[in-house]
């Protein structure tokens, strides 16, 4: 798995990602009619929304809360946040920028090997969008993968998070010759991944 990846380092490695540009409040003018939301509610809603992939003894609202308040997350994320679901996660974190983005992940991953660091990496490849059709393709068979238990946490990890470190790629700047050579690559990763999951069950 690992060697279909890599296979994408020689196209370079810089995120085509962009947040969209943060909602900030203008005192005494109402931004909608949806109710007004804190950090607070942010917090609760974000640590609620992945309690279900959180070890018990990790209660991360308090961080959560702090963060969201010395990030001056935007009043889009906070919303989102607020009234999120499980599994929004990728969805409600495109409102942040991407440093901010990651300090989220970083907290709710923790530092050890988890299922919340595997709810984490599915929303880092929720983030890409290479604008090619055959990757594309291989990056949502990854993030299936993530839910395969033939393969161990660390491997899905590792999958997971390489995939969405090497994927971001700012194709829209590519030739038409770089774009098929890319496709290719995409097709081969791909086809490796299939190989080499499909005898542990991971069905594609």
């Amino acid at each position: 798995m690992r060697r279909a990846l890599l296979l994408a380092a020689a196209f370079g490695g810089c995120s085509s990602s962009s947040a969209p540009a943060p909602r900030q409040p203008t005192p005494g003018v109402p931004l909608s009619n949806r109710p007004y939301h804190t950090c607070q509610h942010a917090a609760r809603g974000l640590s609620g929304a992945t309690r279900g992939v959180q070890e018990p003894e990790n209660d991360v609202f308090d961080v959560l809360k702090a963060r969201c308040e010395r990030d001056r997350w935007s009043l889009d994320a906070i919303e989102c946040f607020s009234e999120m679901n499980e599994g929004d996660l990728g969805r409600c974190s495109k409102q942040l920028e991407e440093r901010q983005r990651e300090a989220v992940f970083a907290v709710l991953a923790g530092n050890e090997p988890s299922v919340a660091g595997l709810a984490v990496a599915r929303a880092r490849l929720e983030q890409l969008q290479v604008g090619i059709e055959s990757c594309d393709r291989f990056v949502s068979a990854v993030s299936a993968v993530l839910g395969c238990d033939g393969l161990s946490i660390e491997m899905r990890l590792n999958l997971g998070n390489e995939t969405a470190q090497f994927w971001s790629l700012p194709t829209d700047r590519l030739g038409a010759d770089d774009r098929n050579k890319m496709s290719q690559v995409c097709v081969a990763s791909l086809e490796t991944l299939v190989r080499e999951t499909t005898p542990v069950g991971c069905g594609l």
